[in-house]
Order: structure tokens, then sequence, then C-alpha cells
């Protein structure tokens, strides 16, 4: 939406608003819909019924060409490989087993000087698109590419991930996404906006209580959505509530794809039960770098042809299957600013099995663990990122809240019903004990949790500074050795 447009935007009726979003959605449905897009989706169907070797084969190619790509065009990689002594024939030669020779780009490097990833020969003639992560650790990543990529990231998503899940984008569909379409003081329904160009609802993920899920039901049941997507802990909410409440839809979308949270088996059960369909997990982020989505068997499947995924141990090396590793990707889609072994932030687990539907060629993640800056660290340098079953079996806890103050102090945020008490709170403690040992922890009860500026749930937080997680790291370790 144009910039005016958003500065009046809170301020004029609803169906004013409903306009101006479905003009908006004009222009989007055409940059993510037009063009070669149904040859795009037709490309990534094909590929997928390849072998694992014809696969790994145009992975390989493909990887050349990025590569060399960004060798001869993007400033920062011939900066940064120019001084490790990176040469051209080490690019035109490059192989999937050699790739970990290369060096890790850290995210901060994006964050700091974005446009230093860009394509040079790109963008001196393609018009440029931005798009801008929600920047939960206080600087916004900036992802850029032309609308030819962008068709090319959404027609792997319709290929592998809506029809994986039996829909499509181009079905009436629902959205619980970080945009403000309802300002957040607001507190009259409706709590959506409509999209009449791409038939799609979209419904705010700020004002979700028990009070406002009538209304949202309401809207559901009214434009029948029939593929809903958005956040994993936004639908877990509403369901839940919904659960509570005894509503139900009064009819049965075709799936819900859900991302940006880490979505458990506990939450797939509430929001199945509530949407009367099956919840799918997808995996990507804003750089488009990744994408892992969900089968039939219920497993999560990296899309080698989208990007090339590692996962590596503190020195860098490739982790076993079953070992945790922080995740590293290279994409092959994006030319207009290419993202070699980019360090995306996530803590992964590789399956050691195949999977039942027989996709051979997509690499099976067994676990997505967290981020790696939500991942806290106790007094004895142990770290931890799942903390999922610290309120597993409490069903007084409706929602809670990790937050790393020190080394040693903790706070934990708890949204709780009736029956909350003492015991329930040296559980919690107990459980923190046997996870990090000896630490301090305070139990806020609060009526709700807050979210990112765009609506995401963070379940841990780590106020930790990386010069301190690094000093108690290498302070056990030099005891370890010691003794």
């Amino acid at each position: 939406m144009a910039h005016p447009l958003e500065r009046i935007y809170p301020y004029v009726p609803v169906a004013v608003q409903n306009l101006g979003i479905s003009l908006y959605g004009l222009a989007w449905r055409q940059e993510r819909l037009g063009g070669d897009f149904e040859a795009y989706v037709k490309d990534f169907r094909t590929r997928e019924r390849w072998t694992a070797e014809r696969m790994q084969s145009y992975v390989e190619r493909e990887l050349r060409r990025t590569m060399l790509h960004a060798y001869n065009e993007v400033p920062y990689y011939q900066r940064v490989w120019k001084a490790e002594g990176i040469t051209r024939r080490d690019v035109e030669r490059i192989t999937l087993a050699e790739l970990a020779k290369f060096p890790v780009t850290p995210k901060e490097h994006l964050r700091a000087e974005p446009d230093a990833f860009i394509a040079k020969n790109i963008s001196r003639w393609r018009k440029l698109k931005r798009y801008h992560s929600s920047g939960s650790t206080g600087t916004p990543i900036t992802s850029v590419c032309t609308a030819g990529d962008h068709r090319r990231f959404i027609a792997a998503r319709e290929a592998r991930s809506f029809r994986w899940a039996g829909s499509t984008v181009r079905a009436p569909r629902a959205m619980i996404g970080g945009r403000l379409i309802v300002p957040k003081g607001n507190a009259r329904p409706p709590f959506h906006r409509y999209n009449w160009a791409e038939h799609q609802v979209y419904f705010s993920a700020y004002h979700i209580s028990p009070a406002h899920v009538a209304d949202y039901v309401r809207a559901f049941n009214r434009y029948q959505p029939y593929l809903l997507t958005g956040y994993a802990n936004s639908y877990y909410l509403l369901a839940r509530m919904m659960c509570e409440q005894n509503i139900t839809l009064d009819y049965e979308p075709d799936a819900i794809v859900l991302c940006s949270e880490k979505l458990t088996p506990e939450m797939k059960h509430v929001i199945e039960k509530a949407f009367r369909a099956r919840a799918y997990e997808e995996y990507g982020a804003v750089e488009n770098c990744v994408l892992a989505t969900e089968c039939e068997h219920g497993n999560l499947h990296v899309n080698p042809d989208f990007g090339v995924m590692e996962i590596i141990d503190s020195e860098g090396h490739p982790v076993s299957a079953e070992q945790e590793g922080s995740i590293v990707c290279t994409s092959l889609l994006n030319a207009t600013q290419p993202l070699i072994r980019y360090e995306i932030g996530d803590v992964g687990i590789w399956s050691a099995k195949n999977c039942p539907c027989g996709r051979d060629s997509f690499p099976v993640l067994k676990e997505l663990v967290g981020r790696l800056e939500d991942v806290v660290i106790g007094p004895d340098g142990r770290e931890l990122v799942r903390f999922h079953g610290i309120f597993i079996d409490m069903p007084t806890v409706l929602q809670g809240q990790v937050i790393q103050e020190t080394i040693d102090q903790f706070t934990v945020k708890v949204v709780a019903q009736g029956g909350f008490g003492n015991d329930d709170e040296q559980l919690i403690r107990r459980r923190f004990a046997e996870r990090l040992g000896p630490v301090n922890v305070r139990i806020e009860i609060v009526s709700e949790i807050p979210r990112t500026e765009r609506g995401k749930f963070r379940a841990v937080i780590s106020k930790l500074s990386p010069g301190m997680r690094n000093e108690v790291k290498t302070q056990w370790q030099r005891m370890s050795l010691a003794s």
C-alpha cells in the first residue's frame, strides 16, 4: 500500500479499508501469480518426481551457477571470498560435498549492509522489491528480489506446500498475520478485513481473546476460506478458545498451512479439532533461502531445488542425523540477493529415516528445535532451546513465556486459569532445575503475553549479550579441559 494511504488507513471506515486492501491485492496478485507463475509451478511438480541422483545433479549445477554469479556480481562475496583466498576456479568446481569449505555468512552482515548482497548486473536494469522481517532482535532483515524471483518463491510453495496439503493459493483463503489491518487499540469488531481481489480474509493477530472468538468464527463461516495460512500460535490460541467455548466452524476447509512459529503436536491437535481440517507445518524465511514443507505422512521435507540446507556444529562441520546443529542455507532462486551458507538463526535435526511418501530426493527434518536467538544458557554453560516441556501436562497454564534476564535469573510469564497455585509454581521451578541446574525463577501471572510488532509470539527470550554467552561457554570449556 502506498505510503500516504497507510497514514490515513486507520481513520477511514471499514468499507474503505476493505477497498484499499483489495486494490493492494490486485497488485499483489499480479506480482505473485502473474507472468510465468504456472510454468514455475509445473517445473517444481516435475522435479518432485525425480530420483535422488537426478535431483543432486540438478542442485549442484544450480549451486555452481548461483555461486559463480555471486563471485562475479555481488560486492559482499567479492570482498569476503577474496580475503579468504577463494578463486574463480574454486567456485566453478563446487560440489555439495565441498560447500562446507566456504565461509558462513552471519545474519548480522546482512542486517548491517543488505545492499552489499545485491547483484550489480540485476540492480542496474530491474525494478527491485524490498521486504522486511519483524526484526525480533531489534534490527529487521531486508530481503531484496524482483517480481520474477517472488513468483518463483510462491510457485514453490504452491507446488510443494499448498498442493501437498490438498489445496491451492488460488482458493479462497484466510490469513492471520502481522499486518496491522485493525488498529491495535480498536476493541470493536470486525477484527478482520477482506481482500476481494484475492478472495482473502485477513484476520488480526492482535485481537484474539475469549470475548472476540465469536466474531472471528462468524467471519470464517461467512467467507468460508478453504486454505488457512498464517502464524501457528495465533491459530492455536484462537482454536483453544473455540474449544473452550464449544465452537467449531460450520464448514470444512481444505487445509491449514502454518508457519513462523513452532507447531507442536499439541497445537496441531487443538487446531484440527476446532477448524475441522488438517494442519500442516511450513518452514521458510523472509530471506527466501530455504523451504521445508510437510507431506501427507506428516514429515517435514527440505526442498533442495529451492535452497541448500546444511546443519552444522559449532566448528562449522556437518552434523550426523539425530544431532542438533545450526542451520545454514544457500539460496538457489534469488539471483537478485543470493545468500551463500547464510546463518539463518535456527536449530534443526536431520532425520535418520526415509519417509514413506517416497520423495527420497527431499531430505527429512526430524525437528526444528527453535531459534538460536532464543537459546538460553545456564550457569554451568549448558544450553537449552526446547522449553515447551516446562508446561507439559499443566492444564492450569494456558500460555507461558520464558525470559532469561541474567545467567541465573529467569522470569516466567504465565497466562493461567482456575486452580493455578503453589504446586504449579513448584513444578515449574523443579523442571527448570532439571534442565538448567540451580537458577532463580520468578513466576509472573499475566492476563496476556505481549507479541512482537509483527504479531508473533515468542516462547523464549534471552536478554544475554553475545559476549556474555561466549564468556560463560569459554569459562566452562576451560574448566572441563582442566578437569
